[in-house]
């Protein structure tokens, strides 16, 4: 005989029913947590064409290291004879050698084009070298070998716009040719005839001091100074010789610890040392070496899938993607592009290389903006 519930537990069971009812409700209606965004940030590669006067711009497939134009480009910078980018990926500058200024571009996080920033171009001095900026983004370096001087400017952090530095342009050695500054944004270095003039840069004004009374005297006319990345090291490659340098993270002084011969295609030109961000590879010319953890100094690991010459245009016409797996090379008319094997520093032909450029690329740089944050970081 089965017995009729009570008045009281079928109180007690529609109130489980209902929390039930309640729970699956709930669940039904609550959004579940997202996993993180696995999107990588889009990175851009810029060149600047004196022979064209103009910037091409090209998205780097994130997947392959394949150039894509960017909608919109070239885009038109006079003569310009080298481009450089932010750290933050959000302006890109082009220097008019002949023309004494520099163009300032933003550049769009989504898409890579390039619009030009409100007061641009920005006045200079005549014969001016490649744009060097702090690794902070608030102050950029420009050298004239007209004048003997280096300019010097704040960065405004909301537009990109430039402002010269009080007590800008600042005296240097003869013959400046370019300009760097090394990965604590602490010191400035720029060779010219036969020198390397030293610069402490005043992270509150950016003003720069010369760290010596005198110039390192050198025996040859280095166009670049490169800084690996780790600060540990520095090298010319002039006249058929590569120097080593040993940095002093302290004082920015540089101590040579060693010279090489350059094999003979890549004797004179205008070249740089391009090193890998974590510093254990080094291309130079037709070559690429390996680079000793402890003294810097270079070995010989083989050639590279093309032919560089002895003079592939600007110093700056190589550049290496932000994390380090691809690598680029402007020549004639076109960019050379390579990955870059993380084990042996080899370079592998990536499909579709070389891609079209403008007349005589000279100069390289690689943006990797955050998607929606504004021009000037």
């Amino acid at each position: 005989m089965q017995l009729e519930p009570t008045p009281h537990a079928l109180v007690v069971r529609l109130r489980h029913i209902l929390g039930g009812l309640a729970i699956l409700s709930m669940a039904a209606c609550s959004t579940p947590a997202r996993p993180p965004s696995t999107v990588s940030k889009p990175q851009y590669l810029y060149a600047a064409n004196p022979g064209s006067g103009d910037v091409s711009a090209y998205r780097i497939d994130a997947h392959s290291g394949a150039l894509k134009p960017v909608p919109g480009s070239p885009y038109a910078a006079d003569d310009c004879s080298t481009v450089f980018t932010d750290p933050a990926g959000t302006s890109a500058y082009t220097l008019s050698f002949f023309g004494g200024t520099i163009r300032a571009f933003h550049i769009d996080a989504a898409s890579g084009a390039l619009t030009s920033i409100p007061g641009s171009p920005f006045g200079t001095g005549f014969d001016g070298s490649a744009i060097a900026i702090t690794p902070s983004g608030r102050y950029a370096y420009v050298a004239s070998s007209y004048s003997n001087t280096v300019s010097a400017y704040r960065i405004d952090a909301a537009t990109g716009a430039l402002a010269s530095v009080p007590g800008s342009p600042f005296p240097v050695a003869s013959g400046p040719l370019s300009a760097t500054i090394d990965p604590a944004g602490s010191f400035l270095y720029i060779p010219g005839n036969k020198t390397i003039s030293i610069f402490s840069i005043d992270a509150a004004t950016g003003q720069l001091t010369p760290t010596t009374k005198k110039p390192l005297a050198e025996s040859r006319s280095a166009f670049t100074v490169t800084i690996s990345p780790n600060g540990a090291f520095a090298y010319t490659a002039a006249s058929g010789i590569l120097t080593v340098y040993r940095v002093d993270r302290a004082t920015g002084a540089l101590t040579r610890t060693g010279q090489m011969p350059l094999p003979p295609s890549s004797r004179g030109g205008t070249f740089q040392v391009t090193v890998n961000p974590s510093t254990t590879y080094a291309y130079l010319g037709d070559f690429y070496y390996r680079i000793d953890p402890s003294t810097g100094v270079l070995t010989e690991a083989g050639r590279l899938p093309f032919t560089v010459g002895v003079d592939p245009g600007s110093g700056d016409s190589a550049a290496i993607g932000s994390a380090g797996d691809y690598f680029y090379q402007a020549l004639d008319q076109h960019i050379f592009a390579a990955r870059i094997d993380p084990t042996t520093g080899r370079l592998i032909p990536i499909p579709g290389s070389p891609f079209a450029a403008g007349i005589n690329p000279s100069s390289l740089a690689v943006a990797q903006p955050e998607v929606g944050i504004a021009a000037g970081h």
